[in-house]
């Protein structure tokens, strides 16, 4: 692609003029980049459906994992660079094995906070969304791991999901919410599966392809490995198959004391380290087990650790229904 070339020429000096900062600017925007990783995203989750408000947190996460897929699928699709695979004066602050364009924390920043904007529905909620997604698309460029294309890139994409996940929303919800439990399940495998082959579609038209030598400087990087996208093929139906499950179930009350809600978090999280570590590092590695182990957190996170708190009396079950949204 000549003119992305072109265009990530033209924006090295910019990078590296950022790069010049002084030293203490480096901590402060490693922390703020934090703010726009799905990993960010994934972790907090919890803490929200446990202890806070389910409803909200099932949204949140499905609006970051819609993002987080497209993003890892126009990746593969478009195969570029970061500015440090291409240029030995741009300083790699940080690593990373994907390919750049478009930048993830920029569009899942824009599509979760943005999320959370909406939901508060306040102007000061728009103001710190906005503020905070520039601030990590800044971050992003000044780390070398994304040109300023990316970045814009990522923003318009992670609006453009917002938009959509905001319109079709409603609908979906009750379309679902009108099929059986099986066919709820069986969708949630299905979905999943599609997610996998649109990645592997994404990534045809490139067989046989190789790292170019001008990316020497990227060292040893796998940018068309399959591991991101089988992990949240995998978390997407866990949480929604355990979602599901949940509301058959008849949802539950994530209030109640303090006391109460700290040690759902403990042992809730607790047992979600246990099964990433057993999944990563006990378990041989290989496609099928990144999956099952991602959808086992899954249904950890949204089903069995909601019984396990009941059953412990650290939660109460619902008055009544809740929707899954």
């Amino acid at each position: 692609m000549d003119f992305l070339d072109d265009l990530h020429r033209a924006e090295l000096g910019p990078i590296i003029w950022l790069q010049q900062w002084p030293d203490w600017a480096r901590p402060v925007l490693e922390l703020v980049s934090v703010f726009g990783t799905d990993t960010f995203f994934l972790l907090c989750l919890p803490v929200l459906y446990w202890c806070v408000d389910p409803k909200l947190a099932l949204r949140l996460a499905l609006t970051v994992m819609v993002s987080a897929a497209a993003n890892a699928i126009a990746k593969l699709a478009l195969h570029q660079p970061r500015p440090y695979w291409i240029d030995g004066r741009v300083r790699p602050l940080s690593l990373e094995g994907a390919f750049g364009l478009p930048s993830g924390h920029a569009q899942n920043g824009t599509a979760g906070l943005g999320r959370l904007a909406v939901t508060a529905a306040r102007p000061w909620a728009w103001w710190t969304a906005g503020g905070l997604t520039g601030l990590v698309c800044l971050s992003r460029v000044y780390l070398g791991v994304h040109f300023i294309s990316d970045v814009v890139t990522g923003v318009l994409l992670g609006a453009a999901v917002l938009l959509l996940v905001l319109k079709l929303e409603r609908p979906l919800t009750a379309w679902w919410r009108g099929l059986e439990l099986w066919a709820q399940v069986a969708a949630s495998a299905v979905l999943s599966g599609a997610l996998i082959g649109a990645a592997a579609l994404a990534n045809a038209p490139y067989a046989g392809w190789s790292l170019p030598a001008a990316w020497s400087a990227a060292g040893q990087i796998a940018p068309e490995s399959p591991t991101t996208i089988v992990t949240m093929a995998g978390v997407l139906f866990g949480t929604l198959a355990g979602a599901s499950i949940m509301h058959r179930m008849g949802w539950f009350d994530a209030g109640g004391p303090f006391g109460l809600r700290a040690a759902r978090w403990l042992l809730g999280t607790a047992v979600a380290v246990l099964i990433w570590y057993v999944q990563s590092r006990l378990l041989p590695q290989s496609g099928v087990v990144t999956y099952a182990g991602y959808a086992v957190l899954g249904l950890w996170v949204q089903l069995g650790a909601p019984l396990v708190f009941i059953r412990l009396g650290l939660m109460s079950r619902a008055r009544q229904a809740q929707a899954v949204h």
